[in-house]
């Protein structure tokens, strides 16, 4: 591939990891959303055990992960992996591995090719000199 083929490559990645990470955001946000209003917006007004309060924070944190990837994809990927591996450890149990997490790593993935695009697109080029040979 050429260096123009992989910086277009590189930016479509980009875009689409942003993308991806736009629909999970909305997807986990309608889930967030709905385990609010059934955990704390209760007739009762009781709060819910502490057992529900930490599997709610990370589940925030992976809200925030998904956002901070709109802009900022290694901070925003570095907060999904440790959210959604904290959240899912505690919903699940770490005996068994919750299938569904595997979606967070999409936008992770193309972000990865960008990287990758990104780092041999500045990597400086080794041109042979063909005299020389």
């Amino acid at each position: 591939m050429s260096e123009r083929e992989i910086s277009v490559a590189g930016v479509a990645a980009k875009w689409t990891g942003r993308a991806t990470a736009a629909l999970l955001l909305a997807f986990w946000g309608m889930f967030f959303v709905e385990h609010l209003s059934e955990w704390f917006l209760r007739a009762d007004g009781r709060y819910p055990p502490l057992s529900v309060w930490w599997p709610m924070g990370f589940h925030f944190l992976m809200l925030v992960g998904l956002a901070l990837m709109l802009r900022w994809d290694k901070a925003g990927t570095l907060v999904l992996v440790l959210a959604t591996t904290a959240f899912f450890g505690m919903i699940m149990g770490w005996r068994r591995f919750p299938w569904i997490a595997l979606l967070n790593l999409t936008p992770v993935v193309f972000f990865g090719f960008y990287w990758l695009a990104e780092w041999r697109a500045r990597r400086p080029m080794i041109v042979q000199d063909r005299e020389a040979v």
